[in-house]
């Protein structure tokens, strides 16, 4: 929840039970909450956030009247988190039986100035101490696979997927990715615990990895309140894998699963739901998880790709353990003493935030034909559009120059035999670089970066070999110690789920306890454009706007004109807001001097 100036604490304005987080059970643990705020005491410690008056709970009752639907919904501005808590709450939809229990019991959620310049004062001395151990353990790890394993290559052919160590891979367990399929047609509750039943058991998943629980909710649910409640949830209470929760209506019908992203990444999980889905339909279900011998789907690296074997060799190898180890010195050293830090353990600030949007299939076919005419590519589109929403939100909420991270699959490209993209694993190498948010909203700069990346993926070569070695040998690919700095980009094209379920939307991102400065995931299911951005920097009515401005800028800018015309809207109530804070400190200057000027005539008189 996030810190209040001392207008919001006032006698004046007192804080309405409306926005109590003692809503939730779960949300009574922090001390530093009072009324879904934090004390004075709090707030003073926490960074310097200007927050507006609480909402009155008439205007949320007048709003919460009003009808809902998954473009557009009627509500309070501003918003911030308590309030958006506070508003679904008063929803019908009930909260998942298990409420979210990691990592609750932090006492800040960013570094304070006097942490922050110790953390600058020690960075180079801890860099280097990072980097002495990082080394040391990266050089005694390509030792020891290049000497006993047969290298880069011979870990990945040992596995179905190309695993990390027991370290990024226990990090990975802590992260579980949520999502929400809403279906416009009712289900039969027993058909469906029938259904999963028979994919689980397909599929080898044990009673206790893969679970399901089946809900009746009124048809007066909408799924962002589905959205907002079921991301505050963790896996770990429900299943050891995977766990589905079906919510059911008498005119539609949510499957919201959660997946741990150790072993299944943002494509497997879409797959899990869509073999559940058609097992439901089909009454016969599909086999979608590789496993290590199995004569029906087992997936190896190619082991006949002598061009392979030759960049995942050892001095490659080497290269990369001395560039990983530099890469962890600079980022650790500088955020080793942060708050920062613990958001790249699955221990993101509570101020997480996140907004879902779709596009109808009428916009999403009027904004493919544009692109198409323009020759330009929906990721380069989808990227540039994202950054200008970035760009919408005040200047204190941004980052101006982001580490952009994106990531592509191995698993169509470097695995045999060839099958479709239905299957599930974490084939997933994370690739990135460094841009400013001008470039990043720029068509060329994406295009441009979008090329590169296919073809470093389908030479293997560049950054998509550095990232296999890291990820196969040290486990420690582009991992960084702060990621309210990252911008993660997904983009996971054309998906589509049976055709009896008559066409669905589908959202995902990572639960509460993951976040970065943008964090933006997209895909178009059955000819409908899903968007999810999650923010633990952005606040949540800000957040919401800047995806109602993106969605906006999707289908108006894919024709060339719009894109322009927006930048310049940006940048002109920009030089409005600078020269209004110029005006204002002129005033002030004014009235200061003919104050003083006053004082000291009126004294000397």
């Amino acid at each position: 929840v996030m810190p209040v100036t001392r207008q919001s604490v006032r006698k004046e304005a007192p804080v309405s039970s409306a926005f109590s987080l003692s809503l939730r059970p779960d949300m009574q643990r922090r001390s530093s909450l009072v009324n879904g705020r934090r004390s004075a005491r709090a707030c003073r410690r926490s960074a310097r956030v200007c927050f507006q008056e609480p909402i009155k709970q008439s205007d949320i009752d007048s709003k919460r009247a009003a009808t809902l639907s998954d473009s557009a919904v009627e509500r309070p501005s501003p918003m911030w988190r308590a309030e958006w808590d506070a508003f679904h709450a008063k929803g019908d939809c009930p909260y998942p039986p298990h409420p979210p229990q990691k990592y609750q019991w932090l006492p800040m959620t960013t570094t304070g100035p006097i942490l922050n310049a110790v953390g600058l004062v020690m960075w180079v001395p801890l860099g280097v101490v990072t980097f002495c151990i990082s080394l040391v353990l990266n050089l005694w790890t390509w030792f020891i696979a290049y000497t006993y394993h047969g290298g880069a290559h011979g870990l990945a052919a040992s596995t179905t997927l190309p695993l990390s160590n027991r370290i990024i891979r226990k990090l990975f367990s802590l992260v579980d990715v949520c999502n929400v399929t809403e279906l416009p047609k009712p289900w039969d509750e027993a058909k469906a615990k029938q259904a999963f039943d028979a994919f689980r058991v397909r599929n080898g998943f044990a009673e206790e990895e893969a679970r399901i629980l089946v809900t009746t909710i009124p048809d007066t649910v909408m799924k962002p309140e589905v959205w907002h409640k079921y991301r505050m949830t963790d896996l770990a209470s429900t299943a050891k894998v995977h766990y589905v929760h079906v919510l059911t209506a008498p005119s539609k019908t949510f499957v919201v699963g959660y997946t741990n992203f150790r072993d299944f990444d943002g494509t497997s999980c879409f797959n899990l739901i869509k073999g559940f889905v058609a097992t439901y339909y089909d009454g016969e279900a599909p086999l979608v998880r590789p496993t290590v011998g199995s004569p029906e789907l087992d997936l190896r690296l190619d082991t006949e790709n002598e061009e392979l074997k030759k960049k995942l060799g050892a001095l490659p190898a080497l290269r990369c353990a001395v560039g990983t180890s530099y890469t962890m010195a600079v980022q650790y050293g500088r955020w080793l003493l942060s708050r920062e830090l613990f958001d790249a353990f699955g221990c993101a600030s509570p101020e997480c935030c996140s907004v879902i949007e779709s596009l109808s299939l009428e916009e999403t076919a009027k904004m493919t034909a544009a692109l198409k005419a323009r020759k330009l590519k929906p990721f380069a589109h989808l990227m540039t559009t994202s950054a200008e929403a970035a760009k919408s939100v005040p200047k204190k909420y941004q980052v101006e120059r982001p580490i952009l991270l994106t990531q592509v699959s191995c698993q169509s490209r470097y695995y045999m035999p060839k099958v479709e993209r239905n299957v599930c694993g974490n084939w997933l190498i994370g690739l990135g670089t460094r841009p400013t948010l001008d470039e990043l909203s720029s068509e060329s700069w994406a295009s441009k970066f979008y090329t590169g990346l296919i073809e470093h993926i389908e030479s293997f070569s560049g950054n998509a070999a550095w990232s296999f070695i890291n990820q196969t040998v040290y486990g420690m690919s582009g991992y960084r110690a702060n990621p309210r700095k990252i911008f993660w980009f997904n983009n996971y094209g054309l998906r589509s789920m049976h055709e009896g379920a008559g066409g669905v939307t589908y959202h995902w991102a990572p639960t509460y306890s993951v976040a970065t400065y943008f964090l933006v995931c997209c895909v178009c299911v059955d000819g409908r454009m899903c968007i999810t951005i999650s923010s633990s920097v952005v606040p949540q009515g800000e957040l919401q706007k800047a995806v109602e401005h993106m969605k906006k800028m999707l289908i108006e800018s894919a024709g060339g004109e719009a894109l322009s015309t927006a930048r310049v809207g940006l940048k002109a109530a920009s030089f409005a807001a600078k020269l209004r804070h110029r005006t204002e400190r002129s005033c002030a200057k004014i009235r200061r001097s003919s104050f003083a000027a006053a004082t000291f005539g009126g004294a000397a008189l």
